[in-house]
């Protein structure tokens, strides 16, 4: 279980990356956590509609065909807006445990790219969003689920220290309002994945090196640079010959 300090509560929403279905090996989905953590499926729960979607829906409206099931809360919290968002990923992980699965790093690639690529749009009260999530694989090229969930957070109201705040919050009994989404584990990037983008990255970094040292080397008078034809080769330095339609600062023909 993963606590969100009120000093860090600063939009900080996590997002499933979503791949092609063939990236990825899908073992048991995790979604029966669903069945256990409460709330409903009532939109109005939410406190958004999809006409004009507020972050806790953002999910279902852009990507409801890769979610296997939602839950809405709306709750009147005093303190830790973030409690139930917490509970279900630690109940979203013990079910990943015992399909035999393990929770990724939340400083991983996949936890990272995951926050890019959920990421609700940030409009008014944008400091009230915060966001929890996991990614759950059997190895890393199976993965078996993921879960998002957002919170709008009204507890901070609460602690402020403008006096009408706190009155506001205590008599207007605005929830904290957060939504639970379980994502098809085919729709979520392997670990697979990153090494191999990784792997195809060095070695792209390393043709490119092995490219520009045989330039060097194998620089000649008359050979034609990207800044004009070499005319002479001094030790480690090399003079060029400017083109005519080059404009240069004071006007020289060579450098």
């Amino acid at each position: 279980m993963v606590s969100v300090s009120a000093a860090t509560i600063t939009m900080i929403v996590t997002a499933l990356l979503i791949t092609s279905p063939g990236d990825v090996t899908s073992g048991p989905a995790i979604a029966d956590f669903l069945t256990i953590i409460g709330g409903n499926t009532a939109m109005k729960t939410s406190g958004s509609m999809p006409s004009d979607p507020s972050p806790q829906i953002h999910p279902l409206v852009r990507d409801e065909s890769e979610i296997i099931g939602y839950r809405f809360f709306a709750e009147k919290l005093t303190a830790n807006g973030s409690a139930t968002a917490e509970r279900v990923r630690g109940v979203f992980a013990r079910e990943c445990i015992a399909k035999g699965g393990r929770i990724e790093p939340e400083d991983g690639e996949v936890a990272r790219s995951v926050l890019d690529r959920r990421l609700p749009p940030r409009g008014s009260f944008k400091h009230f969003w915060s966001g929890v999530s996991a990614v759950c694989v059997r190895s890393p090229s199976e993965v078996m689920g993921g879960f998002v969930a957002i919170t709008f957070d009204n507890t901070e109201l609460a602690t402020r220290g403008d006096i009408g705040a706190r009155l506001f919050s205590r008599n207007s009994l605005m929830p904290t309002r957060t939504a639970v989404y379980a994502y098809r584990p085919d729709r979520i990037r392997s670990p697979a994945s990153f090494q191999a983008q990784q792997a195809a990255r060095r070695a792209d970094n390393v043709a490119e090196q092995r490219t520009q040292e045989a330039f060097r080397r194998d620089l000649a008078v008359g050979t034609e640079t990207n800044c004009g034809t070499v005319i002479q080769i001094r030790g480690p330095m090399v003079e060029i010959a400017v083109p005519p339609v080059r404009l240069t600062p004071n006007g020289q023909s060579t450098f």
